[in-house]
């Protein structure tokens, strides 16, 4: 994944606890938002959804059905309140979703029903977000800095 210059990676640490994780994934998505063009989530979990997350779930399923697509692969449009509000409310509990900056460069991704978060962050955001989780109760520590791929024989790892 080549990263655009003045950003860096960060990942959700391993042992966030699920309120940290939670908060990583909704306000992560809210301080890339500015910079998100495309958001595609699936509407499938490997565990059961909560609660909280049961209307939101149900709307996806519905503009899935309007547009005729599966419960995989929704895309939603991130200039519209609504829709976004669905990828903030479902994207710690589902088992993908990915946002794509304008330069089709990936910026976040969701993953492994809420235990999976990565995000492609400018210092700026990297400080919103650490500011965010504060402000939530959160750990702003749980999102910790990702090493750049080293890249060997043409193969990245």
């Amino acid at each position: 994944m080549a990263m655009s210059a003045g950003r860096s990676a960060f990942a959700l640490a391993d042992d966030a606890d699920e309120a940290t994780a939670i908060a990583a994934h909704q306000e992560g998505l809210r301080v890339v938002r500015g910079a998100l063009r495309r958001v595609w989530i699936d509407a499938i979990s490997d565990s059961p959804w909560p609660e909280q997350a049961q209307v939101a779930l149900r709307a996806l399923l519905d503009l899935a059905e309007l547009h005729h697509t599966s419960d995989t692969g929704i895309e939603l449009d991130v200039s519209d309140d609504d829709q976004f509000d669905l990828v903030v409310a479902l994207s710690p509990f589902t088992i993908s979703a990915e946002g794509w900056a304008e330069s089709d460069e990936q910026i976040y991704s969701a993953s492994d029903t809420g235990t999976g978060l990565w995000m492609a962050l400018t210092p700026r955001e990297h400080s919103e977000v650490r500011e965010r989780l504060l402000t939530r109760g959160a750990d702003p520590n749980a999102i910790i800095p990702q090493p750049p791929r080293r890249r060997l024989d043409g193969c990245s790892f």
